[in-house]
């Protein structure tokens, strides 16, 4: 009961201060922030004229802007807003909505959940969360410094160790399973590989970059690393839930024969790797809507908008999917090899 109530007071805190932040918090912005007290629209015109009271500077502004009904770049503005600003030749421009406050409220929610329903275990997965994060940061810091380095290479690099801190923070570092771990960068690697030979063989046939276009990077090393980077959860997730599974068999009953096992472990993959793979294609393919949305909406056709927007998405459904078929033999494979070698130093 505590526990539930400490939950609700945090939730109201967490909301609170998000409020708190969004409406006092442009005193710490540098550039003008305007709360729209007016907003007059135009509809034949797609004009909107936008009065309102500076937050973080004395004084009025009256401004006025295009918008857009499907509010992708340039949406329609209602009283209560708030606006971060530009000044450019005596006229202001609208950089972005402030929204910090609701950011704020949002991550707040995440972790609050996720600490409710994983207690500890939620503690150390947002701590694997907040330093794989900050290290892919740190990689695409270092290959910008160095235009020198393949951002391939660094991303292999990330990989390895991407995996070692997800399991380390997540079981421990002194518990770190190779068993997991050899799974997860086996099936990941394999998988990426056969991806990219494919790519090699049909020379990127099909295959439309146009999305990536506003990237000043090379587009095809940039890809390759978002698709070694997307199949390390997919995979990491099947050879846990795998290796997992099979361990409490073996706690429950300590006589069955290796090949029962694994033949149980084939059943378990049956089962999650399907539905993983659903789960893949929907959060690769649910990333794309807006674009897609967007573009059908200006006139475009179904079939060039799906072939433009939806052949990188697809691939990466594929090298995602080909690491979760994989990684069932590659668990199976680690789990039978520790069992054989814990019988023989048993022996």
């Amino acid at each position: 009961m505590k526990k539930n109530v400490t939950y609700i007071i945090a939730l109201l805190a967490i909301i609170l201060l998000g409020l708190f932040i969004q409406a006092k918090s442009s005193v710490f912005y540098d550039e003008p922030v305007l709360r729209v007290e007016k907003v007059e629209a135009n509809s034949s015109e797609k004009t909107q004229k936008i009065e309102g009271k500076l937050l973080n500077q004395k004084g009025t502004v009256m401004l006025e802007t295009t918008y857009y009904e499907n509010e992708s770049v340039s949406p329609l503005y209602r009283k209560g807003n708030q606006l971060i600003l530009q000044k450019s030749a005596n006229h202001w421009q609208v950089l972005a909505l402030k929204r910090d406050g609701y950011v704020f409220i949002l991550i707040g929610l995440f972790i609050l959940t996720v600490l409710f329903i994983s207690g500890e275990k939620g503690i150390r997965a947002l701590i694997g969360l907040i330093l794989n994060s900050s290290l892919l940061v740190l990689v695409l810091w270092v290959n910008q410094r160095n235009n020198g380095l393949s951002l391939l290479f660094l991303m292999v690099i990330y990989t390895i160790i991407a995996v070692f801190l997800a399991m380390g923070t997540s079981y421990g570092f002194k518990k770190l399973e190779v068993r997991k771990v050899f799974g997860t960068l086996v099936s990941v690697f394999l998988a990426f590989l056969i991806c990219l030979v494919a790519m090699n063989l049909l020379k990127d046939s099909g295959l439309r970059y146009e999305e990536m276009q506003f990237i000043t990077r090379p587009y095809r090393s940039v890809f390759l690393a978002g698709l070694l980077i997307g199949a390390i959860g997919a995979s990491m997730d099947n050879v846990v839930t795998i290796i997992s599974a099979l361990d409490e068999i073996r706690i429950q009953n300590e006589q069955l024969p290796l090949k029962k096992l694994v033949r149980s472990g084939r059943k378990i993959a049956q089962d999650t790797a399907s539905s993983m793979i659903n789960v893949l294609m929907f959060a690769y393919l649910s990333g794309a809507i807006p674009s897609v949305v967007f573009y059908l909406a200006n006139g475009w056709n179904f079939s060039e908008v799906i072939g433009m927007h939806l052949s990188l998405e697809i691939l990466r459904t594929l090298c995602g999917g080909f690491a979760i078929v994989l990684s069932v033999p590659a668990a199976l494979f680690a789990f039978s090899m520790a069992e054989k070698w814990e019988r023989r130093a048993i022996r």
